[in-house]
């Protein structure tokens, strides 16, 4: 049989020692020897894996925590947003009672109706519905599988509350604009300088000496004295009237018109739009009358009322 010698030689000795061994025995400590070489490296690599792998571990366990800390920080931003969206809520949805109550009083006062909201409120309402129908997410994430899912959920629903004030912001500036048009075109400041001296009802007419309803106020003044606009409107007459003289009619729209008679000048012309404080003719004695003076009339929906009940800076002297 083929073998192997071995010849191992010690030092000082005058002899080598000898080993005879097969020569399969060889092969297969060859090739054991290759195997457990082998073994060893993918263990020896394996442990370099190991460490790398527990390494990164490490790190991106210090980068989660790190993302949880930032996850607070935005989850208390997000707090403070919703305090500050939550006071502005509170303070529109004053702002709305205050108008509301403001337009009431005014209405209650004047016999003006307040406007109607309603068809406006209906398609704010929509509009509202449809945006909080919308998602807050890009296409294709599914949000239970989100690391961040509670900031992405309170995400949805500040939007959502930014979109509802934003829209009843929308609504009340809306709103207080149309009740500023209103306020404005309501005849709320004396047109003339001077004092009444005959209110608006029934008296005994200077001419007849009957009972006789006065449809407006007399206000006693010195012939040429500035006739004044008292709220924003349209001229829809200017000239002669029979009793009146001279004779001007405004338009101030919500149903509110209001007419000046004896006059000594008309200083307007019809259609001409005028505001509030605009000189529009001057105190005379056309027409029918026993002294200088201004007849003030207005008229809400086709009837006359008590001009008194509009003007906030008058002194009724009528009674001295």
């Amino acid at each position: 049989m083929k073998h192997i010698t071995i010849m191992i030689i010690p030092d000082g000795a005058s002899t080598p020692r000898q080993f005879h061994l097969p020569k399969a025995v060889v092969k297969i400590a060859s090739v054991a020897s290759m195997f457990g070489l082998s073994v060893a490296g993918f263990l020896v690599i394996d442990y370099l894996e190991l460490i790398k792998l527990r390494q990164n571990v490490r790190a991106i366990s210090a980068e989660n925590e790190g993302l949880k800390g930032e996850a607070r920080v935005l989850e208390g931003n997000l707090e403070d947003v919703k305090r500050s969206l939550r006071r502005v809520q509170d303070y529109a949805s004053k702002l709305s009672d205050l108008t509301k109550l403001r337009v009431k009083s005014v209405s209650k006062e004047t016999g003006i109706g307040p406007l109607s909201t309603e068809e406006y409120q209906r398609s704010t309402a929509q509009d509202l519905r449809a945006k909080e129908s919308g998602s807050y997410l890009p296409v294709g994430l599914n949000i239970d599988k989100l690391a961040f899912r509670t900031v992405f959920e309170q995400l949805g629903t500040l939007g959502n509350s930014a979109e509802r004030s934003a829209i009843e912001l929308q609504q009340l500036l809306s709103t207080m604009s149309q009740h500023q048009n209103m306020l404005s075109s309501i005849p709320a400041v004396n047109p003339v300088n001077g004092w009444i001296t005959s209110g608006f009802g029934k008296r005994i007419s200077p001419f007849t000496g009957d009972q006789a309803l006065h449809k407006g106020l007399d206000i006693a003044s010195p012939i040429g004295t500035p006739i004044f606009a008292p709220a924003d409107g349209v001229i829809v007459f200017t000239g002669a009237k029979e009793g009146f003289g001279n004779f001007i009619m405004i338009a101030h729209g919500y149903g509110v018109v209001s007419a000046y008679g004896h006059n000594a000048q008309n200083m307007v012309q019809p259609g001409q739009v005028v505001t509030r404080g605009d000189q529009i003719g001057t105190v005379g004695m056309t027409g029918r009358t026993t002294g200088p003076h201004l007849h003030y009339e207005i008229w809400v929906n086709g009837h006359t009322v008590d001009p008194k009940r509009f003007i906030l800076d008058i002194e009724d002297t009528s009674s001295i």
